[in-house]
């Protein structure tokens, strides 16, 4: 019988980081924490568009509406509260009336062709507030309502909202986007602001009636600059991390030619092929996040746009994938190191069986100093994030294939950043470090896009992991590396489908936990399956889990 031998270290390192992350997850506990910035909807789609739908319907004696739903969010209005520890005076004075999470509902009258928007309390199916896009159904008329008139059926608008329109004075900049078809006046709440923060009221009016009813809050400019300044760093970072990125894949093709002979070409093509598969699925995935972020989510000519366009950036980034690949064999091989076996290598079954085990175990370990690191940038640098639409699992047209972008991220990044990069630089500068750290800050940098702020702790964070990731992979190599990082994403994506509440939610969501696992024993058998007998006197392999 094959003898199992831990490794114990790393079962200590998995322990660390269960203890950790156990252990900070009690102290947020304890905490006298504001709420969160938001919870999950208590209300499917279906009932948001039905109440968008019954709304419309009365209110414009529409009769056959057509729906399309999606996340939204108050980005800005959620990351002030936040830096400015307001977060529960918002919620407790206005949050369930005006979330700052909530669904937009795109109606559209089939026969009149009129479109709205309408925002949805996604706890309680209210409706918060709502606009028609008059651009798009309206004839340019110079013919407007008067403004005595609009200011009465707007102070009436704002009574049924429940305020006291003697509460609010009319703001003489109104906005005016559609000048030449609407008009729009503005009113500011006098009482009980969020720190700095006025409660706002726009309504629109076409020539005859009040379209449109959306409440905001004025946020102090000295924040809005400093959003500014921040996500201009972001982007700065994102871009130079592509600069650099483009430079290392510049160099795979040179070094790809000059090791030719060191390289069978054919190996990097069935990983190109999965990151291929699964990231051009997830851009198909993610129509309602593209509708999001287009701005119109009733126009799915300019999604679709997007998604072509989302997939020509994936066939660019599959090629530099596979360059990478290649390229880092060769690379690896000129210096007579093998950190990618191969699957005709009678140990190949074994690494990966051993790789799957320790991607639990360091995985586990990883995530407990992620939490640490979350904790010390709440507590002692003021760090905080917001719900970006554009990447929430209710923005997705099947959230339970999302988590398939770990194994998307676990190998492009592995192969760009570990198999190539290290390799790259140990040559530039002949130092392990050196070779580590650089290409983990240049993969950090392409990091700090995500909604946390201040954005230079996004780059700090995912350092330190690049780093701990890039020991792994000197210490175990390829596979492993690729297990690590495909069991942490997992563990994260999966336990975000567990929120969503629905039983083929958790179901899945736990699959996804297992998966890494599963696929490391799969390719285990399947490799041990092709293994020619042993030859006749020799003892049997020694199973490692680890």
């Amino acid at each position: 019988m094959q003898r199992l031998k831990f490794n114990r270290f790393l079962l200590l390192l998995a322990c660390i980081g269960m203890f950790l992350y156990l252990g900070v997850s009690m102290l947020y506990g304890l905490r006298d924490e504001e709420p969160a910035v938001a919870d999950m909807p208590s209300i499917t789609k279906q009932q948001a568009a039905d109440s968008a739908a019954a709304f419309i319907r009365q209110r414009y004696e529409l009769h056959n509406p057509q729906t399309y739903v999606v996340y939204q969010s108050k980005k800005e209005r959620s990351g002030y509260f936040q830096k400015e520890h307001l977060l529960e005076a918002y919620t407790k004075q206005y949050g369930e009336k005006f979330p700052i999470d909530y669904y937009q509902v795109s109606v559209k009258d089939a026969t009149t062709k009129r479109q709205f928007e309408v925002d949805v309390n996604y706890t309680n199916s209210s409706i918060i507030g709502w606009h028609e896009n008059l651009a798009m159904t309206k004839t340019k008329s110079t013919s407007l309502m008067s403004k005595t008139k609009a200011d009465t059926l707007a102070k009436l608008e704002i009574r049924q909202m429940g305020f006291d329109p003697e509460d609010f004075s009319q703001l003489d900049h109104a906005s005016n986007d559609y000048p030449e078809e609407q008009m729009t006046l503005q009113y500011e709440k006098r009482t009980q602001p969020i720190g700095e923060a006025k409660l706002n009221v726009q309504v629109n009016f076409d020539q005859t009636n009040l379209t449109g009813f959306n409440v905001s809050f004025g946020l102090p400019d000295s924040h809005l600059n400093w959003l500014t300044q921040q996500d201009d760093s972001a982007s700065r970072m994102t871009w130079i991390s592509m600069g650099f990125t483009l430079l290392m894949t510049l160099a795979a093709i040179v070094f790809a030619i000059i090791y030719r002979k060191l390289i069978k070409f054919s190996r990097g093509l069935l990983l190109t092929t999965i990151f291929f598969v699964i990231y051009i699925m997830n851009n198909v995935n993610m129509y309602p996040a593209f509708r999001v972020m287009s701005g119109d989510t009733n126009s799915s000519e300019a999604v679709w746009f997007t998604i072509v366009f989302m997939s020509v950036v994936t066939i660019l980034l599959g090629i530099s994938l596979y360059l990478s690949l290649v390229a880092g064999i060769g690379l690896w091989k000129s210096i007579s190191l093998n950190k990618w076996t191969a699957w005709k290598e009678d140990k190949f079954g074994q690494e990966v069986y051993d790789g799957m085990g320790r991607g639990y175990l360091l995985a586990l370990f990883i995530l407990g100093i992620q939490q640490v690191l979350f904790y010390t940038g709440e507590v002692k640098f003021d760090v905080w994030s917001v719900n970006d639409p554009a990447d929430s699992v209710l923005n997705m047209l099947k959230p339970q294939l999302f988590p398939l972008m770990a194994w998307v991220a676990a190998i492009s990044e592995e192969a760009t950043f570990r198999f190539l990069g290290i390799i790259l630089f140990k040559k530039l500068f002949r130092n392990n470090f050196i070779a580590i750290l650089l290409p983990s800050v240049i993969w950090a940098a392409s990091h700090t896009q995500y909604p946390i702020y201040p954005v230079y702790t996004r780059l700090i964070e995912v350092t330190i992991i690049g780093i701990i990731l890039g020991y792994v992979f000197l210490k175990y190599g390829f596979i492993t590396a690729i297990f690590v990082h495909a069991c942490m994403d997992s563990i994260l994506m999966g336990l975000s489908l567990f929120s969503l509440g629905h039983i083929s939610d958790v179901l899945a969501g736990i699959l996804y936990l297992a998966l890494p696992g599963l696929v490391g024993l799969g390719l285990a058998w399947l490799h041990g399956k092709r293994r020619k007998p042993p030859i006749p006197g020799e003892p049997p392999p020694r199973l490692e889990v680890l």
